[in-house]
């Protein structure tokens, strides 16, 4: 390696006892400037002026300022906004000690030399951060210094990087490395996409203009920035098994992905808002969220996280979390408890249960006007774990939620409309299964018009109940890939030798109305090719309608969505003959006629929670909210 000599020393090997120090040797040229550059010399700042920089000189950039530096054998380093370097010596050449920002080197093909230099090698430069030291040789490379870590990007050869800890990593052409991770983290090249399911607007690193983000999916880039103004968008890495997603409200920077020692990593910075993460189960997941703090998952699991005044809020879903902290030791965070993340301090509660709690069982249903959360309950351990899995079919296919929880009951979110399936196992054995259907309240203010029916296939067993006259049942079913059409096929049970009805059709579903009458029932849905044969059988399920006026509908007249709150509440209504009727866990007591002239106290929130019970064990549930 050669050390760095622009100027000639004086050729005399003595100098006269009051010469002084000898003059220092230029180590650099600032060849351009734009904007505000400052340079520090001597301990005294100005404003910097085209001309040689020495060893100990610091050059600083301010938000419009760049910045072009010459080293010997034609070497640049471009210097981006809002960054500073200090000039230094090392062992054997030059190190250029980055603070903050981004720098980027460029080499010449041949050494080359500027006016009235002589041609010269290149020198050698290293790169120094907080996080860890690059040798650069004769590569090319972008470097960008953060708050809590830097991102390397190798353009052109090979180099060495050293983390604060010693360990060696080397990267070449292509890739990326993240420096203030343990060991550094060679991130290939991931694309990574972004899904609007709602208003969102992205900016490009280099850009000042926000663009809306349409249906069709983004690919994301170290430095954009996005943020949602109406419903959630979709953040994930081509194939990974995270998922982010960003509900109203929140602003994001994107950092990076990638994988080493077999953990996936995502680094972004939340600035404001909240996010919901999902984790590949089975797989070591990481999330970095900016200002040192990351989320560490072993075996994959789901949390939400929303950025407060004085840190974060951290509820760990499904699956065990570790808290990771820049110079703290980890914390842990077991799959449904919540954690307070502050500058200094990890505040730990325990899991509770929601104001809504339904028993795990199968058929239940739930009429609200949004409610957020709700508890699933089953029979079993106090703080034993259990392995859970919910999702929105019965295949359990694409899981909104799989991990680990140490109690009884899981927290699932609420959706507006559609089915959530249930299971928990004890170990490998499944201990419960349930499964609720959710839907707003009919319009007609409590009646509960229940005629029209899914039944999705891959359900072992669908009872439906109706009151006035036969439903209409819909039979869904996901197409299988290379199929023409798809036969529906239902038999009356017990007379499998013809069917009662049979369809064949082009789209996923078949909807019957009024055609089945009480009774039992198979049905079952075979793949048809372009000429009509069967690619393969179809799978029996079995359905059951029932004609039982003590489940559809509860009339409750009082309150309303919206009314006064206050201590206590008129609560006011009609339920089916035979019928138990609760508000908030207490019985109400009924006449002669099923009717309830009452009053009740709303929950925290002004919620009042009614599970109408039928004779048959059915169980209803209906959300109604009063102002607070």
């Amino acid at each position: 390696m050669l050390t760095l000599v622009l100027a000639a020393c004086s050729k005399g090997t003595d100098a006269p006892p009051d010469a002084g120090p000898p003059p220092k040797s230029p180590a650099a040229h600032l060849q351009a400037l734009k904007g505000e550059v400052t340079l520090e010399r001597d301990g005294k700042a100005a404003a910097a002026q085209l001309g040689y920089l020495f060893v100990g000189d610091a050059l600083e950039t301010g938000e419009s300022g760049e910045a072009k530096v010459r080293f010997p054998g034609g070497r640049f380093v471009e210097v981006s906004p809002d960054a500073r370097f200090t000039l230094a010596e090392g062992e054997g050449g030059l190190v250029l000690n980055v603070a903050r920002g981004l720098v980027l080197t460029r080499v010449p093909n041949e050494p080359s030399a500027g006016p009235g230099e002589k041609a010269e090698a290149q020198v050698s430069l290293s790169i120094l951060t907080p996080f860890g030291l690059t040798r650069i040789g004769k590569s090319e490379v972008a470097i960008n210094v953060g708050k809590d870590s830097a991102s390397v990007e190798v353009k052109i050869g090979m180099i060495e990087l050293v983390s604060r800890n010693g360990e060696v990593t080397q990267a070449t052409a292509g890739q990326k490395v993240a420096l203030g991770t343990k060991p550094p983290m060679v991130l290939p090249t991931v694309q990574v996409v972004i899904w609007a399911g709602g208003k969102a607007e992205l900016k490009k690193k280099d850009s000042k203009a926000w663009v809306p983000v349409g249906k069709k999916p983004l690919t994301l880039a170290e430095g954009d920035l996005m943020r949602v103004k109406e419903g959630r968008s979709t953040l994930q890495p081509e194939g990974s098994g995270t998922r982010l997603v960003f509900a109203r409200g929140a602003e994001v920077g994107f950092a990076g992905s990638g994988s080493a020692d077999g953990i996936e990593e995502t680094r972004v910075e939340l600035k404001k808002g909240e996010l919901s993460g999902v984790l590949a189960p089975g797989k070591k997941s990481r999330v970095r969220l900016g200002g040192g703090l990351a989320l560490l998952s072993d075996l994959g699991g789901q949390f939400t996280l929303t950025r407060t005044a004085s840190g974060y809020d951290v509820n760990a879903l499904a699956g065990d979390l570790k808290i990771e902290r820049e110079g703290a030791a980890p914390k842990l965070l077991e799959g449904g408890q919540s954690a307070k993340v502050g500058a200094k301090e990890v505040e730990v509660t325990e899991a509770a249960r929601d104001q809504l709690t339904l028993p795990s069982r199968p058929g239940l249903k739930v009429f609200h006007s949004g409610v957020g959360r709700l508890s699933v309950v089953w029979d079993g351990e106090e703080g034993k774990a259990y392995r859970v899995e919910v999702a929105s079919n019965p295949s359990y296919t694409d899981p909104l939620l799989a991990g680990v929880v140490h109690h009884r009951f899981l927290s699932v979110p609420v959706p507006s409309r559609g089915n959530l399936y249930w299971r928990v196992f004890d170990g490998e054995k499944e201990l419960d299964r349930g499964s609720a259907y959710f839907a707003p309240e009919a319009r007609s203010g409590g009646e509960l018009d229940l005629r029209r029916n899914e039944v999705q296939d891959g359900a072992d067993k669908t009872t439906i109940y109706y009151q006035d006259r036969p439903p209409a049942v819909t039979f869904t079913f996901v197409p299988e890939p290379g199929a023409a059409k798809h036969k529906v096929s239902v038999f009356k049970e017990g007379e499998l030798g013809s069917p009662l009805v049979e369809r064949s059709v082009q789209e996923s579903q078949v909807v019957l109305d009024g055609a089945l009458a009480e009774g039992r029932y198979l049905w079952s849905v075979t793949p048809l090719d372009a000429r009509g044969a069967g690619l393969k059988g179809g799978k029996m399920n079995k359905l059951e309608i029932v004609y039982d006026n003590a489940v559809p509908n509860l009339t409750i007249k009082s309150p309303k969505n919206g009314d006064p709150g206050g201590a206590a509440v008129p609560v006011v209504g009609i339920a089916p003959v035979g019928a138990k009727v609760f508000v908030n866990g207490k019985p109400l007591e009924l006449d002669d006629k099923a009717r309830f002239n009452t009053r009740a106290a709303p929950l925290p929130g002004g919620r009042l929670v009614f599970r109408m019970v039928g004779k048959n064990g059915a169980e209803v549930y209906t959300v109604r909210t009063v102002r607070r």
